[in-house]
């Protein structure tokens, strides 16, 4: 008996892992941009969760639940990139362009790093930009 139950305990910090990621991507997928920022928060603090940055950073960039700060998207983005998100570095490019000070060379930089490794956003914000690739 002991045997059957201790992979069974062994199982559930990974479960209590994905409960507030799962939880922010549920509510991000619905709207509830609120939420899911809670979510996602908790998660990184909580959880560990490395990939949570990249929506926190997609929620700043945007102002979906919160008030839009480019600045705070940046740093969730730019965690997200570190990890090897290829998707973060489209959308930390764009918060580069949308500075009051637009880095344009920064975030042509990204576009391309971004683009070459398939995120097909990348693509996208070039064009919105007029930024060739």
């Amino acid at each position: 008996m002991r045997r059957k139950l201790l992979p069974a305990l062994l199982l559930m910090p990974m479960l209590a892992f994905a409960t507030y990621f799962s939880e922010g991507m549920r509510a991000y997928k619905q709207g509830d941009y609120k939420t899911a920022k809670a979510s996602f928060e908790r998660a990184i603090k909580q959880e560990g969760s490395k990939q949570a940055n990249f929506f926190l950073g997609i929620l700043y960039l945007k102002g979906l639940g919160v008030k839009q700060n480019i600045q705070t998207a940046k740093r969730f983005l730019a965690e997200a990139v570190k990890i090897g998100n290829m998707r973060a570095k489209c959308y930390l490019a764009e918060a580069y362009l949308l500075q009051k000070n637009p880095n344009k060379k920064m975030a042509i930089k990204l576009l391309k790093e971004g683009n070459g490794a398939g995120a097909t956003e990348c693509a996208a914000i070039a064009a919105k930009y007029k930024i060739p690739l």
